[in-house]
């Protein structure tokens, strides 16, 4: 039997380590960060957005399920909700994880392209189903902007109309700009370089610190013109095991080229940027480098 005295250590250890567990969890709740968790989903884009104040942002969930069990390895257990969940276009390997999501997590907004009436595949039909449990749809344009706090996410494309006239689902997925104090991170989804040319039309001067490889690093986006536009420092291709080539020897060229730093979670696994004030980590394999703010 324990003696008053241990019993009372005891207790009192007990509430200190918890008075450091709570109040270290909340210090880093309120740590002024935008994180960005680029997933290892396999070939497949998803990629987890967490702002300073608190929103959670899932844009896309990979070709399987396995976005639950990388989503449970950073979120809190007890945590099962999302303030919005964007599915930057209906492709399988961007959408099919995001079916279960939408079962799994209390989701508040889904931003999503336009479904075509033409488009009747399994995992639309899918998709759309797991819509239904879920009251505020935004059928995204370029005029769909967030606002949290002193981060931004800017809607680039599509244009209204673009689906109507778009050959395929990648020339209307959805391109955002999330901005976070003085640093920029851009996702382009699996736009062809026919999309990048006219981003550069419509907005003179784009660029972005961080830049979303488009479409797994095909070889039919990610032209020179692009990346010379955009000239990111850092660059994440998410990609796994594939029969299409990707990334393209072409695409990892042109990279090479601009002197930007490639990530890709094949090699890295999930991989995660945190920007500050000051500049932005990237962080893979217990691993990290600092980008200075210029």
């Amino acid at each position: 039997m324990l003696g008053k005295n241990q019993l009372r250590f005891g207790i009192l250890a007990v509430l200190i380590l918890a008075n450091y567990l709570l109040w270290g969890a909340v210090g880093k709740a309120n740590s002024p960060t935008l994180r960005i968790d680029f997933l290892n989903v396999g070939q497949g884009d998803a990629i987890l957005i967490r702002t300073p104040t608190q929103q959670k942002i899932l844009v896309d969930g990979g070709p399987n399920d396995s976005v639950l069990g990388e989503l449970g390895k950073i979120l809190p257990v007890w945590d099962r909700s999302l303030d919005l969940v964007v599915a930057t276009h209906l492709d399988a390997d961007h959408i099919t994880g995001l079916v279960s999501v939408l079962e799994r997590y209390r989701v508040s907004e889904v931003l999503t392209p336009p479904i075509p009436e033409t488009d009747t595949t399994s995992t639309v039909r899918e998709w759309q189903t797991a819509l239904l449990s879920v009251q505020n749809i935004n059928y995204a344009d370029s005029s769909d902007d967030y606002q949290w706090g002193e981060t931004t996410w800017d809607t680039l494309w599509p244009l209204p109309g673009a689906v109507e006239t778009s050959e395929t689902t990648n020339e209307y997925s959805i391109v955002a700009e999330v901005q976070f104090e003085e640093i920029s991170l851009l996702l382009t989804a699996d736009i062809t370089a026919n999309v990048e040319q006219t981003l550069i039309n419509l907005y003179p001067g784009l660029a972005a610190e961080v830049l979303k490889v488009a479409h797994h690093g095909s070889k039919y986006s990610s032209s020179a013109l692009w990346l010379q536009t955009i000239h990111p420092e850092t660059t994440v291709i998410s990609v796994g095991k594939n029969s299409y080539g990707h990334p393209s020897i072409d695409t990892l060229n042109r990279l090479q080229t601009i002197g930007a730093d490639v990530y890709r979670t094949d090699q890295d696994g999930t991989i995660e940027v945190i920007f500050e004030d000051s500049g932005y980590w990237v962080k893979k394999d217990g691993k990290k480098k600092f980008y200075q703010n210029e």
